[in-house]
């Protein structure tokens, strides 16, 4: 096949911010209408190019007969040199003739925005997630292979940003990349971990076979609510420091840790619960919705507070707060939170009219262009 191409979207993780990190937790995270698109085309023997043309970045080398790549590049390169390493050795694993390839990411627009300096700065969407899973996607369409098969996207590219990283999370964004919007359960780490540095490809294609233990279920939100979020101008949140700082306390204060994590998960479930209830026709749910939204999320900002991370700065309490008063049914600083962006869900279209408004007239939000995937 002459060229191919696959794309992945962004991400709000709304319900399971660090708590997702413990199994058997819930989150609940929504893909986008903000999307990474991968194009993968045929080179000459075995010569190997990955570009990222928005970052004014490329690198060049070549594949061995297994799939191996060889290539010397820039650490923005990094995980979709990993993305295209993991996926041509699974597809050699799989009896595919390794060949000459050009891969090419582009992210949309949402995904970042530019500074009185001229900075480029990421949004909060997932970019790093969605570039995994569309660079993979490709690669596997490429050779022929089918991306569903064992859930066989889903789990390259998790080994694949694990590999790049040299850490591993809980999956979540990686997930929503492939499978849209869904509620989430991680897997166990140990299935990632105990992949050998130096796997071998049929290492590979055995831990894509196996059963993962994770729980994907797919699960929109309601349409009773509208979705606005906004980027911190020139702000952001450093989420592997940040996690960091979390599994720091974890390890001096196991037991705060743990009963702060289920108090945590106990309303999350109950949010869960209660959406599931509006999206049956239950408009009575919404408050027992909003009430339990709410309490996860200050309850998530005191783990923050006991981590020394400023996973909800008070001035952001104050600004969620005032956002409610101004058209929010609910507001939060997603994922990791810090000063990367802040969503919110309106319960009409004259709430968001008016939240649209109150954060457009604040000189520290940008308002992303985005809608629900």
């Amino acid at each position: 096949m002459d060229s191919t191409s696959h794309k992945a979207p962004g991400k709000i993780l709304w319900i399971g911010g660090y708590s997702v990190l413990e199994r058997p937790n819930i989150s609940m995270v929504s893909a986008v209408n903000a999307y990474v698109s991968a194009r993968v085309k045929t080179l000459d023997g075995k010569s190997a190019e990955i570009h990222s043309p928005q970052l004014g970045m490329h690198a060049s080398g070549f594949f061995d007969a297994e799939g191996r790549l060889s290539v010397e590049c820039s650490k923005e390169l990094l995980l979709l040199k990993a993305a295209v390493e993991v996926a041509s050795r699974y597809a050699a694993a799989n009896g595919a003739k390794i060949s000459g390839i050009s891969v090419e990411a582009r992210n949309d627009s949402a995904f970042s925005y530019s500074i009185a300096s001229g900075k480029v700065v990421k949004s909060g969407l997932g970019s790093s997630a969605a570039v995994t899973a569309a660079s993979i996607g490709a690669i596997l369409k490429f050779y022929g292979l089918s991306i569903e098969e064992n859930d066989a996207l889903h789990k390259l590219a998790q080994i694949a940003h694990s590999i790049a990283t040299g850490k591993i999370g809980s999956g979540f964004d990686i997930a929503a990349a492939v499978h849209g919007s869904i509620l989430y359960t991680r897997y166990s780490p140990g299935i990632v971990k105990d992949l050998p540095g130096n796997y071998s490809n049929g290492q590979l294609a055995e831990t894509v076979k196996k059963s993962w233990d994770y729980k994907i279920e797919k699960f929109g939100i309601p349409e009773n609510f509208r979705l606005l979020a906004a980027n911190f101008i020139g702000e952001s949140m450093s989420t592997s420091k940040s996690v960091g700082s979390v599994s720091g306390f974890k390890a001096e204060n196991p037991t705060k840790y743990a009963d702060a994590v289920k108090a945590i998960n106990d309303e999350n479930i109950k949010a869960v619960e209660a959406l599931k209830k509006v999206k049956i026709g239950d408009i009575s749910a919404m408050n027992e919705f909003r009430d339990a939204f709410d309490k996860g999320r200050l309850l998530t900002k005191e783990l923050g507070v006991l981590s020394g991370v400023g996973i909800e700065p008070d001035d952001c309490t104050l600004l969620i707060e005032e956002s409610k008063r101004h058209g929010a049914y609910v507001a939060k600083l997603p994922g990791a939170g810090g000063k990367d962006f802040i969503a919110a869900l309106c319960s009409s279209d004259d709430n968001l009219s008016e939240l649209r408004a109150f954060w457009q007239a604040r000189s520290d939000l940008s308002i992303l262009d985005i809608a629900f995937a």
